[in-house]
């Protein structure tokens, strides 16, 4: 029996693939959606190095995990384009 990857609810794309290059949940969608909002001028990586900070925000690990595979599909120095 063939077996299928249950979604997530949200992916994310970078101008480079078709596919996606992460899965999050909605709630993570939308927090990364919140900080990039916040700061709309920073680039993928300075968001990651904004959301570890831990007296910033709490720790988020799964939002680190989607920045994470924006910068190493070799997105870290756009900004996002996240609604």
């Amino acid at each position: 029996m063939r077996r299928y990857r249950k979604k997530l609810g949200a992916e994310f794309y970078v101008p480079t693939r078709k596919r996606p290059v992460a899965q999050s949940t909605i709630a993570t969608r939308n927090f990364l959606v919140i900080i990039h909002s916040d700061y709309p001028n920073r680039t993928i990586s300075q968001l990651r190095e904004l959301i570890t900070k831990p007296d910033e925000y709490i720790p988020a690990p799964e939002a680190v995990d989607v920045l994470d595979a924006h910068i190493k599909a070799g997105c870290g120095d756009l900004i996002p384009t996240w609604d």
